[in-house]
């Protein structure tokens, strides 16, 4: 509820009570059970009353304690108090443990009347926030939402004499009253009464939904302007449970309509749903009021001076919006409206009988959207049957209007302009009128502006809106049938009686040089007694298939056709333009939005009784003003697949392109019969008729045939024939295909389109050869139409144009088809990057099948067609494969370096992959724990060996497992297959020597020279490398270089080497590879090798450019917006300085000029292939990368925009070329989000800390949800994550505030389903349950008798033992007065204090609590005391000596 009660406060009691509430719960407890026991205080237990019982205060019955009361009962209660029930009450109703009440045997709550008040004096309400100063403010009954429900009933109550409780509804001061509140509570209460009640019978917020059945309710009668509604509902009956009011009368007083009458509803309801069946409303001066509300208003009977039932706006709870049905009702205001429904109300009304409404309609509508069916309205006696205005969108059929003072339907108000009108300007509004009957519209209307005064009026009028009328009956009216300006109408198959024009169409002009025309199409319609048919001004018309009456009144012509400025485009003032309400078209209208600017247009075809003629034309000015085009009837049948389409769109243009109808099929496929001019007819010779030779489509000036010649130019002009026109139809229907065709209009047209289709695709993410074992599980993607990317949701919507209806696929040697299972997760919405089909899978079960390769076939259908089939084969996997080892024998000794090991291995696959075995496999474990698990180097295969090098091994023993490997089983681990063993022993005495190269480095650019360094380290374990061979190989073009270095036999102890390598006659950047070895006398070391690129350029004293891998980074993360669909989701992307790591030291000219850069393609590698064609370098040197620039081209996944292994090249002016070290673009993909990290209370010391992501860099804000008033806002790191505190010096003041974070427009906790809530302020004790209040009391009592007696000495009576004990007391201490008024002061002081901030958030603060008197320093009628400012208590003075008796 938009009031925001806030059930975790006591709402329901106000401040005001709560403090003499608690005293008298300290001082009066009852005990478990009683009868007529507690007249005041607390109820604890289960208590009956019975016969008369008298209260002298404020009683609660607390949670868990039942209160009784039998049939008969009379309460006797003082003027200003109140009943509280947190627990239970039963009163009246045998269903709870009372006796059965009845209307002679009622329980009834009477409240005396209050006493004169002394000068100045005033009541309990009168404090703070609520200032209300009858002595009887507050008294009432009210109902907690801790009531036990199943215990609570009420039966034939009476409620005599209250004055009413008041409430903070929201903490912020909006006081309502009430004499019985509900507060979050829902019972039953059956035929209860209410007289003189001050202010309002029943009040009921916070979610109650109690259920009123049979009762007597009154309009609150106070004097001072207090009173309210009869019954006031703020936020109840919106759950799962509706509050209800039923067989129910209410009364009140009439008073004057308006502001200034003072009248209030009977019935008031603000974000409720309440269900009112059988009531009655009488004498009073409004009937209901429904702010934000819905609900049900049946069967019942509304007779009020002034407007019976008033909606605005409507109820939305969840998401869910609600209606507020009226129906079956007799409604019958004196003066005002029936029913009214404004600024957005959502109302139903049916069979309802609506009369009355002197100074008013039948219905007042404004900006709401309204069904009006089979209703009886009439007569009215003040305005209109239904009057319409403001952005309404109406539906009315199936009524009866009678007897209307003014027009009986009126869309538009026309009267904005009138002097003493305040009425809005126009705005665009819908009707749909259907099959209803119009009768007895004589009256007059009036308007100076627009129409110069009187006129009768019409049965329909149409200002500035939007109407659709079909099958109406109208008689005895006598004015036009329609009056259309600035409007649009679809008039079909009406009949009506018309006194003066049948359809009076004009335009609109608003003096400031905007001239809005009025569309309006006419079919089977009938008039009598019109003085003429068609009156048409500077508007489009198009007539079909009636009959055109004669013309009455001495007027010669039927139809008249004007157009009365100069001509356009000569003076643009004059141009025409489609009606304002034009994006708001009638329901089911053919004709386009469109008119011509220059002309007066008028089309017809199929019309009896009826020729050009008959039509008088008044130009002025320009020949053009008015065409009349005559036509032929078209319709077209629509068929997808030779079947019907309905719904289908067809829009028929021009040969211009000018639409001029769009329509849609019905279910059978059918369009309406619409017109298309075959002839074009103007008024050349001035003489007011279009007949005369050469006034056809030959003189008209335009080009009807779209063949760019006008009128003589046109070849179809010579020989006495005419210009024939051409026009286009587009037929489209989403999922059904699309047509277009031309065609030349001869001939009435009645012809089939048959819609194209385009048929859908499908793709399998799997390839031929995918090996499966034993299930089959395939994947892939359809679309319909044209395929992705696609640029919006609209343009993903447009090319496809249809959806996946299913994707089927034929397992291998089945004969049937079976569905794959859509995991698109698109529930058949179309978005830019998803659709239905989108991504689906299939699993198909093959365990009892033998292996082979299988066939699956693969298809898509859109509804209408179905994709090419993919076919796919794959490979089938059952059982591991099986080996066998052949050698080495198991407990065979080997020596030198390496162990050959040979075997056969066997799959049952035999299909055309060949075999299926994939690896063969080694474990081995040795000495020293050595473990090894690698596969052969050879691969697998029915037939193989592999050697194994153990040169650099210990001798002793090692144990291998071996085994096969196919597509799916036993890849590097055994797992299901059965591994061939074998232990060998190794004798590995000499070790085979180690080899290192240090320079040059991989890649690096080597100065061509005579003497080029390699150098290394070789070293030998077991003995000592004796030589180091060199090999070159030439890369570009394979072949070993015959002048490469010598070997090296001279090494330093620790084993480094160098060499000299005559680079001198290289090709200048190209690659060569050094080979190095080593050999120790017996065994090789394995080889080592690094490629470098020779830079030998033509100018020898060039100084190749220089890297500095000092500051490069390894990797570097770019994010970019998972949501956002821009092209800077990514932010600027990376950027790369290039002139920070490479240096040319012997460039010339400005620094950025000195190198030329690239990315390096690794010709070994493919991945880096496209890198150049993403990765921008600027001519100074900066390397950009923004996925948004190309790469979100290549793939809707955001993660495979990252790049591994990107290099660049410098190359200077001498085309001398240095490498950077490799990097890594990493792309991740974030969103916006937004989470507390800490929970509780926002306090001056305790902020609000909030985490979340986003795009780097990015400001993230935090606003209000209410004003949207900024709090704070901070910027995302690099790491694309954010926290901002949100502080009580932002919020502002206490209480509660719904804030949302926004980032480049993306929100969350506004507008996205999610709320985030702050309360702000001091941690309090507000809210404390009634039990914990009761033992405070019962604490504070203990302490008064623990402190002194003094207090108890003025409210209770002693035993002559306890008098002689205080007596003892007071002589023996001459402080016990003192003492005993600290700790009453103290105890007082702790309640007000608790009571304050119980109630800071829940009611007003202090409602009950008078302004502390400031305390004196001293009293001297009280000596030994002084008052500590300090401690803010009394202390006992320590100057002062006792008086001597």
């Amino acid at each position: 509820m938009s009031i925001n009660v806030q059930k975790s406060k006591s709402l329901g009691l106000i401040s005001i009570f709560l403090l003499s509430l608690f005293v008298t719960m300290v001082s009066t407890v009852s005990v478990v059970t009683a009868v007529n026991e507690t007249t005041s205080g607390t109820i604890t237990g289960t208590e009956t009353w019975t016969g008369v019982m008298n209260l002298d205060g404020d009683l609660l019955v607390a949670g868990g304690a039942k209160l009784i009361i039998n049939a008969g009962t009379t309460i006797n209660i003082p003027a200003d108090k109140n009943i509280q029930i947190q627990g239970s009450i039963c009163a009246g109703d045998s269903a709870c443990g009372a006796s059965q009440a009845s209307t002679g045997s009622p329980v009834r709550f009477i409240w005396g009347a209050p006493a004169a008040p002394a000068p100045n004096q005033t009541g309990r309400c009168y404090v703070t926030g609520v200032w209300n100063p009858d002595m009887a403010c507050g008294s009432g009954l009210y109902l907690a939402e801790t009531i036990d429900q199943s215990l609570t009933r009420m039966n034939h109550v009476t409620l005599d004499g209250a004055y009413g409780i008041p409430v903070d509804l929201d903490g912020q001061g909006t006081i309502k009253y009430g004499a019985m509140i509900f507060d979050g509570a829902s019972l039953s209460v059956t035929n209860p009464t209410f007289k003189d009640i001050n202010t309002t019978n029943i009040l009921a917020f916070n979610g109650a939904s109690p259920t009123l059945d049979g009762g007597t309710f009154v309009v609150g009668i106070d004097g001072q302007g207090y009173h309210g509604a009869a019954i006031q509902a703020y936020g109840a009956g919106a759950g799962l449970v509706v509050m209800q009011v039923l067989n129910s009368a209410f009364t009140g007083e009439e008073t004057d309509c308006g502001a200034q009458g003072g009248g209030r509803s009977a019935i008031y309801l603000e974000d409720s749903f309440v269900r009112m069946d059988t009531i009655s409303i009488s004498q009073n001066s409004y009937g209901a009021f429904l702010r934000s509300s819905s609900g049900y208003l049946t069967n019942s009977t509304v007779s009020t001076k002034c407007n019976a039932i008033d909606t605005n706006s409507h109820l939305v709870t969840n998401g869910q919006t609600h209606k507020f049905i009226i129906s079956d009702n007799t409604i019958s205001p004196t003066d005002g409206a029936g029913i009214t429904a404004y600024d957005g109300a959502i109302v139903v009304a049916e069979r309802n009988t609506i009369s009355g409404s002197a100074e008013g309609s039948g219905f007042g509508i404004r900006a709401s959207m309204v069904v009006i069916n089979n209703n009886v309205i009439g007569p009215i006696g003040g305005w209109n049957g239904i009057w319409i205005y403001g952005e309404s969108d109406v539906s009315a059929e199936n009524n009866t209007i009678t007897g209307t003072a003014k027009e009986p339907v009126l869309i538009g108000e026309y009267h904005h302009k009138d002097q003493g009108w305040n009425v809005p300007q126009p705005t665009k509004a819908r009707l749909y009128f259907a099959n209803n009957i119009v009768a007895d519209n004589t009256g007059v209307c009036n308007s100076d502006y627009m129409y110069g005064g009187d006129f009768q009026c019409p049965a329909f009028h149409v200002y500035m809106s939007s109407a659709t009328f079909i099958g109406n009956t109208v008689t005895n009216n006598a004015g036009d049938g329609f009056r259309i300006k600035g409007g649009i109408v679809n008039a079909q198959d009406n009949d009506i009686e018309v006194g003066e024009f049948a359809a009076n169409i004009s335009l609109y002009d608003d003096n400031y040089g905007n001239k809005y025309a009025s569309i309006a199409y006419f079919s089977g319609n009938t008039y009598t007694n019109a003085t003429q048919i068609y009156n048409v001004t500077e508007s489009r018309v198009a007539v079909q298939s009636e009959f055109m009456p004669d013309p009455g009144a001495g007027i010669m012509y039927p139809v008249s056709l004007s157009w009365m400025g100069a001509e356009c485009p000569w003076d643009l003032t004059e141009c025409i333009k489609a009606p304002l309400t034009a994006d708001w078209p009638p329901r089911f209208m053919p004709l386009s939005m469109e008119v011509n600017q220059n002309a007066t247009t008028f089309t017809y075809s199929d019309i009896q009784n009826f020729d050009r003629s008959k039509i008088h034309i008044q130009n002025q000015n320009t020949a053009w003003g008015v065409q009349v085009e005559q036509g032929e009837l078209v319709r077209y049948q629509v068929k997808a697949d030779n079947s019907q389409v309905a719904e289908a769109l067809v829009t028929m243009k021009d040969a211009n392109g000018k639409p001029l109808y769009n329509v849609t099929t019905d279910a059978y496929g059918f369009t309406p019969w619409v017109t298309l001019p075959s002839n074009f007819h103007i008024d050349t010779n001035w003489n007011h008729l279009a007949t005369d030779t050469g006034e056809d489509s030959c003189g008209d000036g335009a080009d009807n045939d779209g063949d760019t010649l006008i009128d003589g130019q046109d070849p179809d002009c010579q020989n006495g024939n005419r210009e024939m026109p051409t026009y286009s139809v587009d037929a489209k229907k989403f999922s059904k295909g699309t047509s277009v065709h031309e065609f030349t209009l001869t001939g009435m047209v009645d012809e089939v389109i048959h819609l194209s289709n385009t048929a859908p695709s499908v793709s399998v993410d799997q390839n031929d050869g995918t090996s499966f074992a034993q299930t089959i599980t395939i994947t892939g993607s359809a679309h319909d139409g044209i395929g992705p990317a696609y640029f919006n949701d609209y343009d993903s919507w447009l090319k496809q144009f249809g959806d996946i209806k299913k994707v089927e696929i034929q397992p291998h040697a089945s004969l049937d088809w079976y569905l794959a299972t859509d995991t698109s997760g698109a529930n058949g919405e179309m978005t830019k990057t998803n659709w239905p089909f989108k991504t689906w899978s299939f699993d198909w079960d093959m365990a009892n099948h033998f292996e082979e390769d299988v066939t699956f076939r693969v298809r898509s259908y859109d509804g209408l067609d179905e994709s090419i089939v993919t076919t796919r084969v794959f490979k089938l996997n059952i059982a591991p494969p099986s080996i066998i080892l052949e050698s080495p024998l198991d407990g065979s000794t080997h020596d030198g370096q390496e162990v050959l090991f040979s075997g056969t291995s066997s799959d049952d696959y035999q299909g055309v992959q060949g075999s299926d075995i994939r690896d063969i496999w080694f474990s081995v474990t040795g000495p020293n724990n050595y473990s090894a698990n690698y596969p052969a180097n050879s691969g697998g295969g029915t037939v193989w060996s592999d050697s194994w090098n153990f040169s650099s091994l210990p001798s002793g023993d090692y144990s291998f497992a071996v085994w096969a490997s196919d597509s799916n089983y036993c890849h590097e681990i055994i797992d299901i297959c059965t591994p061939a063993t074998v232990t060998i022993t190794i004798d590995n005495d000499n070790r085979i020597p180690i080899i290192q190269i240090s320079e040059p480095l991989p890649m690096e650019s080597v100065r061509a020279d005579e003497e080029t360094i390699i150098s290394g380290v070789a070293r030998d374990n077991d003995g000592q490398v004796t030589r180091v061979e060199i090999t070159i190989l030439d890369l570009a073009s394979g072949i070993e270089l015959n002048n490469g270095p010598d070997p090296v036999t001279s090494f330093l102890p620790n084993g480094a080497w160098q060499t000299y390598w005559d680079t001198s006659d290289l090709i200048h950047d190209q690659q060569y590879e050094i080979q190095v070895k080593s050999y120790d006398g017996v065994d090789y070391s394995i080889i080592e090798t690094v490629r470098v690129v020779i830079d030998n350029p033509t100018d020898a004293d060039n100084i190749a450019p220089t890297f500095n891998e000092s500051g490069w980074i390894e990797t570097i993360t770019i994010f970019c917006d998972e949501k956002s669909s821009s092209f800077d989701k990514c932010g600027v992307g990376l950027e790369i300085n290039l002139l920070d790591y490479f240096n040319d030291s012997d460039g010339v000219g400005p620094e950025s000029s000195h190198l030329l850069f690239d990315i390096y393609d690794d010709p070994q590698t493919a991945i880096d292939n496209d890198y150049a064609y993403h990765i921008r370098i600027t001519p100074d040197g900066k390397a950009i990368y923004n996925p948004m620039d190309s790469m979100y081209q290549s793939s809707n996944e955001i993660s495979d925009w990252s790049m591994s292994g990107v290099m660049f090249e410098a190359r200077d002016i001498h085309d001398s070329v240095s490498y950077s070290y490799q990097v890594n673009f990493i792309v991740k993909g974030v969103t916006f989000s937004a989470q507390r990290a800490d929970v509780g209370i926002v306090t001056f010391e305790d902020t609000a800390l909030f985490t979340g992501t986003g795009l780097p860099g990015s400001q993230v804000k935090a606003r209000l949800v209410s004003g949207d008033l900024h709090l704070n806002s901070t910027t995302v790191k690099d790491d694309g994550t954010w926290k901002m505190e949100i502080s009580t010096s932002q919020l502002g003041d206490d209480g509660s505030y719904g804030i949302y974070f926004d980032q480049n427009d993306q929100t969350i906790g506004k507008n996205d389903g999610t709320s985030i809530m702050l309360t702000s302020g001091e941690p309090e004790t507000a809210g404390m349950p009634t039990w914990l209040w009761v033992v405070i009391a019962i604490v504070s009592l203990a302490v008064l008798l623990g402190v002194g007696t003094f207090f108890f000495l003025e409210f209770e009576e002693f035993d002559d033992a306890a008098e002689m004990t205080q007596e003892q007391q007071k002589e023996e201490d001459p402080y016990a007065w003192a003492k005993a008024r600290a700790a009453e002061q103290a105890v007082a002081g702790t309640m007000v204090q608790n009571v304050n901030v119980n109630l800071h958030d829940s009611v007003i603060s202090g409602d009950l609590v008078p302004a502390a008197a400031p305390m004196p320093a001293a009293q001297p009628q009280h000596p030994g005391w002084i008052w500590d400012a300090q401690t803010n208590q009394w202390v006992a003075d320590p100057n002062y000596t006792p008086p001597q008796e």
